[in-house]
């Protein structure tokens, strides 16, 4: 009986001293170039938070008719319009954030057992034994994306032949004033002659009078001209440095370009401010593998974001500003390793690399796609 009793404490020892050394293998190294990724293990790497400008403009697009000249002669107008033209304005902006992969904070976690690490698709951490819920954005996001206004013509007006086979500006613009007139006689007709009656079967009668209105409306764009409104949507994008920014431009704008260069001194400017809060600010690692190596890596890393407010301004006037959680000016910090265990679920912003949640139980999260 003795002698079991010891084999079952030598083997319960063993198993304890097996637990111990499975957690002792388990260790987290900087990645300071592709070398160091080459062994086994996971690598991922801690997100740099950039600031994305969303700057959303109107311009109405004026188009002369081409018989503006002949309005007041033939039909009396003199509110037409009379050139080409475009009038920008910016109608609202917002300040988002994002977070990319830091190629100066890579980690491998290696030795045995890995825990079950969840990724961004460019290897930023979002969760340890947890799956995480992402925000996937189809938006293209480019600064330099092209603007794309339509162009506004008068193909598309159903002209007679009656006006096709005259040989002057003039003559054409007359024969399409007296169709015009006639038109509206047409409808006054159906509205209270005989033709009302004979028409009023089945919605007819209303189908008929929107084809006459939609008619004369394309004949008097002619000589009043046409008026389009579009909505234009640029963003612009900044990844904060270690200092606060002030009166930095970030484009130009004119109310007859619309969006122009930096170097365009032609529009005027709107500016990003960048300001850190200093009641927060905190030490955080310089990105050289001297100090790495100095302050070496004793559990998984992981961000205690800082403070910045975003401030952008039209000339002189504020139009937005938004304060938010950013990697810089922020600090590296750890979590025991022995929170890689199966029991525990830790979920990270993949935006600023904080820790979301810390629970003992595992949450399934969804891939939300963004609208």
């Amino acid at each position: 009986m003795k002698r079991i009793a010891l084999l079952a404490l030598a083997t319960t020892l063993a198993l304890s001293n097996a637990d111990a050394k499975d957690k002792e293998t388990i260790s987290i190294t900087p990645v300071s170039q592709d070398a160091d990724a080459a062994n086994d293990g996971i690598i991922y790497s801690l997100p740099k938070t950039i600031v994305r400008v969303k700057v959303e403009a109107e311009v109405t697009i004026k188009k002369a008719g081409p018989y503006y000249r002949y309005s007041n002669k033939y039909l009396n107008l003199t509110d037409v319009i009379t050139e080409d033209s475009k009038k920008w304005k910016i109608s609202n902006v917002s300040i988002e954030t994002y977070g990319k992969a830091d190629n100066a904070r890579r980690f491998k976690i290696s030795g045995a057992p890995l825990p079950s690490v969840t990724l961004t698709g460019d290897n930023v951490l979002c969760g340890i034994n947890a799956k995480c819920k992402q925000v996937i954005d189809d938006e293209v996001v480019s600064a330099n994306n092209n603007v794309n206004l339509p162009e506004i013509t008068f193909d598309d007006v159903r002209l007679g032949g009656n006006v096709l086979t005259k040989t002057s500006t003039a003559a054409m613009a007359e024969e399409v004033a007296h169709s015009i007139y006639k038109l509206r006689e047409k409808r006054f007709s159906l509205l209270g002659g005989e033709d009302a009656i004979v028409l009023h079967d089945e919605g007819s009668y209303d189908r008929v009078l929107k084809e006459i209105s939609a008619l004369e409306a394309e004949y008097m764009s002619l000589f009043t001209g046409k008026t389009e409104t579009v909505k234009v949507v640029k963003y612009y994008e900044m990844e904060p440095g270690a200092v606060s920014l002030n009166n930095t431009v970030l484009f130009r704008f004119s109310e007859n370009e619309g969006f122009m260069g930096v170097m365009d001194i032609t529009g005027k400017p709107v500016y990003i401010d960048l300001e850190f809060n200093t009641d927060r600010k905190v030490n955080a690692y310089e990105d050289n593998t001297k100090q790495r190596k100095q302050k070496p890596v004793t559990g998984l890393r992981y961000i205690i974001p800082g403070e910045v407010t975003v401030k952008i301004i039209d000339r002189n006037i504020q139009i937005a500003e938004k304060t938010i959680l950013c990697t810089e000016n922020g600090q590296e910090a750890t979590l025991p390793l022995e929170m890689l265990a199966d029991g525990y679920s830790i979920r990270f912003d993949v935006t600023n690399g904080s820790v979301i949640s810390i629970s003992t139980k595992e949450k399934q999260g969804n891939i939300e796609k963004k609208k």
